[in-house]
């Protein structure tokens, strides 16, 4: 892909998640102030929270880093957040109908998430959050069913180690 076409697409995406706010230039403004910007969730998307170990454990099992069995367990976008040692799977809004255990958290409507600006895709001291698998175009987001049994695999990981 051209340059040229990478900054479309990340202005595309910039605009799509600047519109879960009443007033987007807000989210602009945030992006250019501090790198993060507080947006709306379960209007254009929801967020799974899923501790740091559930994420590992997966990891580990399948002999990868983080990321790349982010990338392909969820085929959509996931923010880390590695002071506070969270990940957020970005999903459609409907709420799952089932618990997703001690590990993960839904978190839609009436909450609200810091989201790093597109292209802030790599760990750095100077932001608290960063794109651990970007968002590839606007609304595409992480498959619940996936993201479910990501979860289930960690869990069950999480489950059977010995307590330290």
């Amino acid at each position: 892909m051209s340059s040229a076409t990478d900054a479309v697409q990340r202005e595309a995406v910039t605009a799509w998640l600047a519109d879960s706010l009443n007033r987007p230039g807000d989210a602009r403004q945030q992006w250019t102030d501090g790198h993060v910007a507080l947006l709306a969730l379960g209007r254009q998307f929801s967020a799974v929270r899923m501790a740091d170990e559930l994420v590992y454990a997966v990891a580990v099992g399948h002999g990868a880093i983080a990321t790349a069995v982010l990338r392909e367990c969820l085929r959509g976008p996931v923010i880390h957040d590695p002071h506070n040692r969270r990940f957020y799977a970005l999903v459609p809004c409907s709420p799952p109908n089932y618990s997703l255990g001690q590990y993960a958290t839904y978190l839609g409507l009436g909450n609200y998430i810091g989201v790093p600006r597109v292209g802030d895709d790599e760990p750095n001291s100077c932001r608290t959050s960063y794109w651990a698998v970007p968002m590839s175009a606007p609304g595409v987001l992480c498959d619940p069913i996936r993201l479910n049994a990501m979860i289930d695999v960690g869990t069950t990981e999480l489950d059977s180690q010995p307590e330290s």
